[in-house]
């Protein structure tokens, strides 16, 4: 048994935040665990504290020296003497957590030290318990693309501008969840993973799928495609926890071709790369996604929109988009290193991909259909079904292939 006492790791400017990044690190320390400090200042040492890892020792760790990158900031280049120092942090706390002397870091700031912070917490493996504390959290600027990873985030109330009542409430509140998670949290449970994409329109064919790889002794994971959540499976997928993709609903890439809302960019690059066997579908190609404020936006365009919800919008993309989508697939596919399948089923997508419903698309579909035929590498098995993607003969088939393709991994 390890009788090492867990640590935390508190990243943070603590020439502008040392109250603050003092107030965690005794909190932290009342619950029976250790806090070390990892200093992302630049203008001062701290006065109340001594940081364990400090802005020289950053420096140095990138082959600088602090005196210059201060003299980088004194001639107006402030922006990039702190990247340099977010390198130097980069690479402790990667080698920190490798090395198991960490169990969770927290992470506090402003926009700057946010975005210092996130290079950190981006270089630790999904699961790994990462906080994160920002005036900003809650923000056009913290966009999925710039997170990447289960980071959980604290919104505070104002600003941090030493201690008062309001902002020892929210960091009392980062530390103890970060604490909590430490003390109580079970590791990622091991074993034969699936990841499995999907949105509500595509849904009808998730459970039995899913119970149908259950019974074969595989564990599933399904992910939410119109958030980060299927990025982050990607991640899992590099890190090799992952070991198979149904990938039902890859419509993040209509997304990066509309500039739809796309939380999680480069879809099916990490099966590729990892060359994991992978069954993909079409699933809700043919509609994107954004905020309904942007609504407006894409409605003057003349396309067809309508909002699923207060916070989400949708709209139908051209048949250009539908081209340039199933070219962006083929493209991605094609690099695959491993088994890969594409199921395709003509009559329709997706739910609302049906004669009479508000998102039916023969044309785009046709359009999209004969660009995988032209231009999907022969190696990879296309198959196009006679039928709708809720009809029993796709699931039948889709359930036929996952057997097939998955019936190596150990």
């Amino acid at each position: 048994m390890d009788s090492r006492q867990k640590a935390i790791l508190v990243t943070g400017t603590c020439d502008t935040k040392g109250d603050e990044i003092l107030y965690l690190k005794e909190y932290i320390e009342s619950k029976n665990l250790r806090c070390l400090v990892l200093d992302l200042g630049l203008k001062e040492d701290p006065k109340n504290f001594q940081p364990d890892f400090t802005r020289q020792q950053l420096a140095e760790s990138i082959g600088s020296s602090l005196d210059e990158l201060i003299e980088d900031a004194k001639a107006g280049r402030y922006e990039a003497a702190v990247e340099k120092l977010a390198k130097g942090a980069e690479s402790i706390i990667h080698n920190l957590q490798k090395d198991g002397m960490i169990d969770g870091i927290l992470a506090i700031g402003g926009s700057m030290g946010t975005a210092i912070g996130l290079r950190s917490l981006r270089c630790l493996p999904v699961g790994f318990p990462k906080v994160l504390v920002s005036t900003v959290a809650v923000s056009d600027y913290l966009h999925p693309h710039f997170i990447k990873s289960d980071v959980i985030l604290v919104q505070p109330i104002s600003d941090f501008f030493g201690l008062n009542q309001w902002s020892k409430r929210d960091l009392k509140r980062a530390a103890s969840t970060i604490c909590n998670i430490v003390l109580e949290e079970e590791a990622l449970e091991e074993g034969k993973w699936l990841g499995l994409t999907a949105i509500g329109w595509v849904a009808s064919v998730v459970p039995p799928i899913k119970r149908l790889m259950e019974e074969k002794g595989f564990k599933v994971a399904i992910t939410h495609s119109v958030s980060m959540q299927t990025g982050i499976l990607e991640d899992l997928i590099r890190q090799g926890v992952v070991k198979g993709m149904i990938d039902l609903c890859p419509f993040e890439l209509l997304h990066e071709i509309t500039g739809g809302a796309c939380h999680s960019r480069n879809r099916l690059m990490a099966a590729a790369e990892m060359g994991v066997p992978t069954i993909v579908a079409p699933g809700a190609i043919g509609v994107f996604t954004m905020n309904t404020l942007q609504m407006p936006e894409y409605k003057k365009q003349g396309r067809f929109t309508i909002e699923h919800n207060e916070i989400l919008g949708t709209a139908k993309p051209t048949i250009e988009e539908m081209i340039k989508t199933a070219e962006l697939m083929c493209t991605r596919l094609n690099a695959s290193t491993g088994k890969v399948a594409v199921l395709v089923p003509i009559q329709g997508f997706f739910n609302y991909d049906r004669k009479g419903k508000m998102y039916y698309n023969p044309e785009g579909r046709s359009a999209f259909i004969n660009v995988l035929k032209e231009k999907l590498d022969p190696k990879i098995n296309l198959e196009i079904l006679d039928c709708h993607w809720e009809d029993l003969e796709f699931m039948v088939r889709l359930g036929e292939l996952c057997v097939e393709y998955f019936a190596d991994i150990e």
